[in-house]
């Protein structure tokens, strides 16, 4: 297992379209890839569980990954979220 924790910089959090780049970005890697907020844990790979998380400006969350490419995809889905704007 790979972890990161971040705080998210998005001006308006990350909403629909953001969570769908996310989306897309988990399902390139063979892991479970969850992101965890304020005690709750969604897949990555799933739109509609990320968008219940609350992913607002200034919250902190965690990434893990669990499989063969766990670390890469915690990296560069780290790397995604703090680049959005």
């Amino acid at each position: 297992m790979h972890e990161k924790i971040i705080t998210i910089m998005a001006k308006h959090g990350i909403h629909t379209r953001p969570a769908a780049m996310l989306v897309k970005a988990a399902k390139n890697y063979e892991c479970d890839v969850i992101v965890e907020c304020n005690g709750k844990q969604a897949s990555a790979k799933s739109l509609f569980k990320l968008q219940n998380l609350g992913l607002y400006h200034g919250v902190t969350i965690k990434i893990f990954a669990v499989g063969p490419e766990a670390e890469h995809a915690v990296e560069k889905i780290s790397e995604l979220i703090i680049t959005l704007n």
